[in-house]
C-alpha cells in the first residue's frame, strides 16, 4: 500500500528566507510553513514523508552554523539529547545537516507555550502552575541523570499539550554535556536574561543547579505575571540576577499556598547550595506542595451522592464549553457537622483524579469543587484562546482535552460529550476494582472532510490489526471490532464546525481473566498454604487455621486480581489515548488541507 499524499506547498512558494531550507529537504520532509523564530533558529511545522507525520523542525541560526567546531557540538549534543525518552520531553527524531542547512527534527506539539498562556491569561492558578513545573522537575531530572544540562528553561522553551494539559520541554539540542566546554559565540551568553542563573552571567562552571533557577524563574511568572528582575536594558537585567535579591512571591501574589511560595523562592537563590540539590528534590517537593493544595479546604470526607453531583457538575460544564459561556460561580453552603460525622466517602484528591480519568478536565473540576464549597473560591482563569503560535503552531487547530490518570481511584470513563448533553458518571466495577470501560474523546476545530473517512478506516485498522466493521455515511464513521467483553468502538463524527472522535475499549474479558487466574492460583494454592502455616509454626487450633486459610483464599485472590486489572488497564488506556491522539492529528491534517 503506498502512503497517501496531501497537498503541500511548493517550496518556490514560500519567502526567499525558507525556500532554501525547504528545497534542501524536500526529499525527506515537506515543509509547510514557518511556526516560531528565536534567537537559536527558526523553526518550521513540517509533514515527514516516510512515516507520514508532523514533523517541527528547527534550523541552527547561519551564523552559528558557519562555525564547524559549533555546528559538529550542536550536532553531536542534539544526538545526546535525542537519546532521551520521557513523557515530559519533547521526542527529538533526529539530527543532520543538507547544503550547509544545520537542523533537528522533533515531535509537533499542539497546544501554547507557557509564555503564551501567561501572556493570554496573566498568572495562573497555583495548583495549575504547580503541575507544569511538577512536569517540567520531572524533564530535568531524567535530564541530568544522563549528564544533560538544558541552559536554557523558560517559558517559551515549555509546551502545554492540548490533549493532555501536561508540560514538556524542548530545545535540548542547545544543551551541553556536564563535562564539555561552554558552548558560546564571541563571548554571546545562550538563553534569554531573564532566565540565566547568575553563574551564567559570571562564566562559572554550571550544573543541575542552574536549570533549577531558571525553572524558578519560570514559577516566578507562571504565578505572579511578571518577572523576578526586568529593565529596559539586557544588561541592567543581567547585573540584578547576580547582585539584587529577587522579591519574595508571597509579597506579589498573596494567594499563592505558602509550601509552593518558598519553593519558587530557593529555587531563586543566588547561591546554588542554598538551591534544591537536585531537579528530584524539587520534583518531590512540589509534589507534596500539591498533595497540601488537596488536603487543606478540604472536608474529611465526601459522601458518594456529593461525588456523583461534583462529577456530573464538571462534566456539563465541559461539555458546554464553545457553546455557553462559563457560569458564575456560586458556592453552596456545607453541612460541616455532617462533613465531621461522615465515616465513608471520597477524598477531594479521589473525586479529582476519578475526574480526570473521565477526560474532565481540572479546570471544570476545580469550579465544581467550588461550588460545592470543597475548595477555597479563587478566581478563575480566563479561557484559552485559540490562534497562538506554539512549536508551536495551534492557529488552525483547537483539540478537546483527553487526560489519563491512575486508575487505582476513579470513576468509569465514561468521556464528555460535546453536545451539551451531560454523561451519567460510574464508579468503578466493584469486583474489578477499577472502570471496566475506557472511554477517550477528542475534539478537533474544523470538520472532516467527507473525502478522507477513508483515511481514518486505514489508521484503525493498521493499529489494530484487524478489519473491523464499518459504517459509514457520507463523513460519519462508525468503526468496531472484537466481541463481547472485549468489543472496541470507534466513531468520528463532523458537525457544528468541529470533529468528535470518540473510543470505546470494553476490558470486562481481561477483567475477568485476571480475577479467575489469580482465584486459581492464590485461592486454591495460597490459601491452604496460609493455613498450614499458621498451624505448623505458630501452632494455632486446627479451626482457627482452617478459618485463616479461608479467608487468605478469598483475600489474596481478590486485591492481586483488582491489582492485575488496574495495571493492564493502565496499559490499554495509554495505547487508547495514543491511538485517539493519532486519529485527531489525521483529523486536524485534513481539515488544514481543506
Amino acid at each position: 500500500m503506498t502512503a497517501i499524499e496531501f497537498p503541500t506547498p511548493d517550496p518556490r512558494s514560500l519567502d526567499d528566507a525558507a525556500r532554501p531550507f525547504a528545497e534542501a529537504v524536500s526529499a525527506s520532509y515537506a515543509v509547510k510553513r514557518m511556526i516560531g523564530r528565536g534567537g537559536m533558529g527558526v523553526v518550521y511545522l513540517a509533514r515527514d514523508r516516510r512515516l507520514d507525520r508532523l514533523v517541527a523542525i528547527k534550523t541552527l541560526p547561519p551564523a552559528l552554523a558557519a562555525d564547524p567546531a559549533v555546528r559538529e557540538r550542536f550536532l553531536r549534543e542534539t544526538r545526546t539529547a535525542g537519546g532521551m525518552a520521557h513523557p515530559n520531553i519533547v521526542p527529538i527524531h533526529g539530527a543532520d545537516e543538507l547544503d550547509g542547512h544545520v537542523f533537528f527534527v522533533m515531535s509537533y506539539i499542539d497546544g501554547d507555550s507557557l509564555a503564551a498562556q501567561v501572556r493570554g491569561n496573566g498568572r495562573l492558578e497555583s495548583r495549575t502552575a504547580a503541575r507544569y513545573l511538577r512536569d517540567v522537575a520531572a524533564a530535568l531530572a531524567h535530564a541530568h541523570r544522563r549528564g544533560i544540562i538544558h541552559r536554557d528553561i523558560k517559558a517559551e522553551n515549555i509546551l502545554i499539550e492540548r490533549a493532555s494539559d501536561r508540560a514538556l520541554v524542548t530545545d535540548f539540542g542547545i544543551a551541553r554535556l556536564a563535562e564539555a566546554t561552554p558552548l558560546t559565540v564571541t563571548g554571546q551568553v545562550l538563553g534569554t536574561v531573564h532566565y540565566v542563573s547568575p553563574e551564567q552571567v559570571t562564566g562559572d562552571v554550571l550544573d543541575a543547579r542552574s536549570d533549577i533557577y531558571s525553572l524558578g524563574v519560570v514559577g516566578f511568572l507562571a504565578l505572579t505575571g511578571r518577572f523576578p528582575f526586568d529593565a529596559d536594558v539586557a544588561s541592567a537585567v543581567l547585573v540584578a540576577h547576580v547582585t539584587k535579591a529577587p522579591p519574595p512571591v508571597a509579597s506579589i501574589n498573596r494567594a499563592v499556598p505558602g509550601a509552593l511560595a518558598s519553593i519558587i523562592d530557593r529555587c531563586l537563590m543566588k547561591d546554588p547550595a542554598h538551591r534544591f540539590a537536585s531537579a528530584d528534590d524539587l520534583h518531590a517537593a512540589i509534589e507534596t506542595a500539591l498533595a497540601s493544595l488537596d488536603q487543606q479546604a478540604a472536608p474529611t470526607l465526601i459522601s458518594e451522592a456529593e461525588a456523583h453531583a461534583v462529577w456530573k457538575r464538571a462534566a456539563e460544564l465541559q461539555a458546554a464549553t464553545g457553546i455557553h459561556p462559563r457560569p458564575e460561580i456560586v458556592v453552596q453552603e456545607r453541612d460541616e457537622a455532617g462533613d465531621r460525622a461522615r465515616g465513608a466517602g471520597y477524598g477531594v484528591g479521589e473525586v479529582r483524579e476519578a475526574a480526570n480519568e473521565a477526560g474532565i478536565d481540572d479546570r471544570y473540576v476545580e469550579h465544581a469543587l467550588v461550588e460545592h464549597g470543597l475548595l477555597p473560591r479563587i478566581a478563575a482563569p480566563p479561557a484559552r484562546t485559540a490562534g497562538r503560535t506554539a512549536a508551536r503552531d495551534s492557529s488552525s487547530n483547537k483539540a478537546g482535552v483527553s487526560k489519563d490518570a491512575p486508575p487505582e481511584t476513579g470513576i468509569r470513563s465514561a468521556g464528555v460529550a460535546t453536545t451539551g448533553v451531560s454523561v451519567p458518571v460510574e464508579k468503578p466495577s466493584f469486583w474489578a476494582g477499577s472502570p471496566i470501560y475506557i472511554v477517550r474523546e477528542f475534539e478537533v476545530k474544523g470538520e472532516l472532510p467527507a473525502r478522507d473517512v477513508e483515511r481514518m478506516i486505514n489508521v484503525l485498522r493498521d493499529a489494530t490489526g484487524h478489519l473491523g466493521t464499518t459504517s459509514a455515511k457520507t463523513r460519519e464513521l462508525a468503526w468496531s471490532t472484537g466481541r463481547l467483553g472485549a468489543r472496541f468502538d470507534v466513531s468520528v463524527v463532523p458537525e457544528e464546525g468541529r470533529t468528535t472522535v470518540r473510543l470505546v475499549k470494553s476490558e470486562r474479558r481481561m477483567a475477568i481473566a485476571a480475577m479467575l487466574s489469580s482465584t486459581m492460583v492464590l485461592g486454591f494454592i495460597g490459601g491452604p498454604m496460609v493455613g498450614a502455616i499458621t498451624h505448623e509454626l505458630f501452632g494455632a487450633p486446627e479451626e482457627f487455621a482452617v478459618m485463616v486459610g479461608l479467608a487468605a483464599g478469598l483475600v489474596m485472590p481478590w486485591k492481586f486480581g483488582r491489582a492485575v486489572v488496574r495495571r493492564f488497564r493502565a496499559r490499554s488506556a495509554e495505547r487508547l489515548r495514543l491511538l485517539g491522539e493519532r486519529l485527531a492529528a489525521k483529523v486536524r491534517e485534513s481539515v488544514e488541507q481543506g
